[in-house]
């Protein structure tokens, strides 16, 4: 029988418990697997507990992109703190590239592919996805902050995050280092180009 949060940590703890619980599943059993039944079960909570924080099924698998987006933040921290190659560009897409191969990372595309044809996660992580945004362009910001004067580093950063999210959805079928470090080098020049021309500086 599901457990009831104890008294200890209260609403919050409850609602953390649940939230690791449904991101745990999303990594495990991908979204098919994550029913609201499979989370109560894995957090230990009743069934009235985990309604009462995520009224619909929808709610809850949009509240996981949060724990996500925070795991992946933490995929490329611990990438950067590695011992990296002297480039830092080559530093900043190797550690995004690292965290896009993270089952977190690809936990989150699953989401995205699933709210295709479901209206009601569509329109949740929507919102969910906003907020997350924020956290992703300070990722962004903090990894390819010194060329922000450039001309066309809102392309290029753009660019980027839809170069790693397509190499995350290749390898998900065939996944091979080699190739990866490759395709990183390519695009790595490629940026180097786009990047090359600083902002012109508006006369005073």
């Amino acid at each position: 029988m599901a457990k009831t949060a104890g008294p200890v940590g209260g609403a919050e703890t409850t609602r953390s418990r649940i939230l690791n619980a449904a991101v745990e599943c999303l990594i495990d059993t991908g979204v098919a697997g994550t029913t609201t039944l499979a989370v109560q079960h894995r957090a230990e909570v009743s069934r009235g507990a985990l309604l009462h924080h995520f009224p619909t099924h929808a709610c809850l698998l949009a509240a996981s992109v949060a724990e996500l987006v925070r795991r992946n933040e933490r995929a490329v921290s611990q990438s950067r703190a590695g011992t990296g190659p002297a480039d830092s560009l080559v530093a900043a897409v190797g550690a995004l590239a690292f965290a896009a191969h993270q089952p977190a990372y690809l936990a989150e595309l699953e989401l995205w592919a699933v709210a295709r044809t479901d209206a009601a996660l569509k329109q949740a992580l929507i919102a969910a996805e906003r907020g997350a945004g924020r956290d992703l362009e300070r990722v962004y910001s903090q990894l390819f902050g010194e060329w922000r004067d450039c001309e066309a580093y809102d392309e290029a950063v753009t660019l980027t995050l839809h170069f790693i999210r397509g190499l995350a959805i290749s390898e998900n079928l065939s996944s091979s280092a080699g190739r990866r470090e490759r395709l990183v080098a390519v695009w790595v020049d490629a940026m180097r180009m786009l990047l090359k021309t600083k902002k012109k500086m508006r006369p005073k």
